[in-house]
């Protein structure tokens, strides 16, 4: 559970001093014990693409037609050892072109992370920052990239630390206590997206502290947080939250169960909410780690400056561990916005794995957007630029060794910029693997409400990858993306598709080569938004 309030940009976070001090003690704490022995391997890479494309336009038998050559050299480091690790992936993009429209351009990108871990791995320090170009308003195409459409890309730099205190899964009492610090910012595109330059930085603070063992005699858990985040443009967003739950078993399997705790959000404006309640129920617990409550809760709430009397509701948070494959976790709730539900789920077997995620949250969009959903089930190299140098592990215990990373799956914002909003996102990740197919398909509804403008958007999403191996050096893959979006306010839908299909030839263990056709469709309700786009390239890249 998570949340945001605001103050006035004259009002000062009360903890911010400690986190800063926090993020600059500990670390210095840990840095002795990165100093020892360490695995390096350090990857040079070198791309070239040779691009043809064909935009068609409003304007009837009439195309835009050109050709783009594109040089990328890139490296991938990475360095282990007992303590720590540490990867940099950085790719430089130049690119030209033929036709007098466009003006050639280079682009760096980069992701680093790196984490220091201490007391058996228990106290962690992590240092992670990213550059890269991104849309922020999918008004101009949520398809843009640098071929085509580079004057609607956004550069944003992000960068973040943080440090964490987390004792054994199997202590008698679990402790949690973590601080972070990111920073994020983006200018405006060569196109004018209708948001200007912003720069945001976000304080954390997370406290966890109760039992591991709900079937003691008596049980009991402490959840707080504390957020603020400050906007160049706009107040400043701050808040705060806490739980106390207590536990007391009367009979096998059964206890009594109640809870107290608040909310606050408050964006120094209208925007000014709070929310108190307390509850109480039974829980039923089955299994080796199995539980589900349910619990009578009233309420005081003061949403959007309106005094809402006290209510009565019933609220339900469980844990399904129905084998070591399948698991559902999540709650039923409600908050100052009114009911709210959250779910984390999965099930593995050897050839198929699902995730299935259920959120709500209140917070600036920007930071969403450095937010990748853990639903990726197949784990790639690092420095993969796609789904085909990915695999599906063999099990679901299976941990990426050195050099490798979990698939991100990024759900796609309508818009990328500094105003609070509330964002219910619904997505199930469906991996297949077996002999030579390997599939993988997401789909993905959010609900985007910007509650400062009264502005909404809707997103319903849907993508497929896959590759089948023709034979040891030769392989397809087929890559297909929808996206349909409505911008409510404006009365616009836009139904974006994007499907490409690549044939891989693998030269040697060092070398590969590409070729690949892709179409791009935008259909709007609004016809003078419509646009396609044809576009064929071969590639070659190699890894040193």
């Amino acid at each position: 559970m998570a949340i945001i309030t605001a103050r006035n940009n004259k009002q000062q976070f009360p903890v911010k001093a400690s986190l800063h001090s926090l993020l600059l003690l500990l670390p210095a704490a840990l840095l002795p014990t990165a100093l020892s022995a360490a695995e390096t391997k350090i990857t040079p890479l070198f791309k070239t693409a040779l691009y043809s494309y064909q935009i068609e336009t409003t304007e009837p038998d009439q195309s835009d037609d050109g050709t783009a050559w594109e040089l990328s050299p890139g490296l991938v480091f990475n360095r282990q050892s007992a303590n720590m690790q540490t990867r940099l992936v950085w790719q430089h993009e130049s690119i030209a072109y033929d036709d007098a429209q466009r003006d050639g351009r280079s682009y760096n990108e980069f992701q680093f992370a790196n984490q220091i871990t201490a007391l058996n791995k228990r106290l962690s320090w992590q240092l992670n920052a990213q550059q890269n170009y991104l849309v922020r308003n999918s008004r101009l195409g949520i398809f843009s990239d640098k071929i085509t459409g580079a004057e609607n890309l956004s550069k944003a730099n992000s960068y973040g630390t943080e440090v964490r205190y987390s004792n054994s899964p199997s202590a008698v009492y679990l402790t949690d206590i973590a601080v972070q610090y990111r920073k994020s910012e983006a200018a405006t595109s060569i196109v004018d997206d209708s948001f200007t330059n912003f720069d945001t930085d976000t304080y954390n603070a997370n406290l966890r502290l109760g039992t591991n063992n709900r079937g003691l005699n008596f049980f009991w858990l402490f959840e707080a947080s504390l957020q603020e985040t400050e906007r160049d443009l706009g107040n400043n967003i701050s808040g705060s939250l806490y739980n106390i739950a207590v536990g007391v078993p009367f009979a096998p399997n059964f206890s009594f169960f109640g809870r107290i705790g608040a909310e606050r959000a408050d964006n120094g404006s209208i925007y000014d909410n709070s929310f108190d309640y307390f509850g109480g129920g039974v829980e039923y617990r089955f299994g080796a780690k199995s539980r589900i409550n349910l619990t009578m809760n009233r309420s005081d709430s003061n949403a959007f400056d309106q005094k809402t009397e006290t209510d009565t509701y019933v609220a339900s948070d469980f844990l399904l561990a129905l084998s070591r494959r399948t698991s559902l976790e999540g709650s039923f709730d409600r908050r100052y916005f009114g009911r709210t539900m959250r779910l984390s789920g999965k099930y593995d077997l050897r050839f198929l794995s699902v995730r299935l995620s259920v959120s709500e949250n209140v917070r600036t969009q920007n930071l969403f957007d450095n937010e990748l959903e853990d639903l990726g089930v197949f784990v790639c190299p690092d420095g993969a630029s796609d789904f085909n140098a990915c695999f599906k592990p063999p099990t679901n215990q299976y941990v990426p060794v050195f050099g490798e990373s979990l698939q991100q799956v990024s759900i796609n914002n309508a818009e990328l910029r500094q105003e609070l909003v509330k964002l219910r996102t619904e997505s199930i990740n469906i991996a297949y693997s077996k002999n030579r197919l390997a599939l993988n398909v997401l789909f993905s509804d959010s609900e985007t409400q910007y509650v400062e403008t009264g502005a909404a958007n809707t997103n319903q999403s849907a993508s497929v990858q896959a590759t089948w191996l023709l034979n040891e050096h030769n392989k397809l893959l087929f890559d297909v993306t929808h996206y349909n979006t409505k911008y409510i306010t404006e009365l616009r839908t836009d139904k974006n598709l994007s499907a490409s299909l690549s044939y891989l030839r693998t030269i040697n263990t060092h070398s590969t080569a590409r070729l690949a056709f892709r179409r791009l469709d935008r259909d709007s309700n609004q016809s003078e938004f419509d646009n396609a786009e044809n576009r064929v390239w071969l590639e070659y890249q190699y890894r040193f």
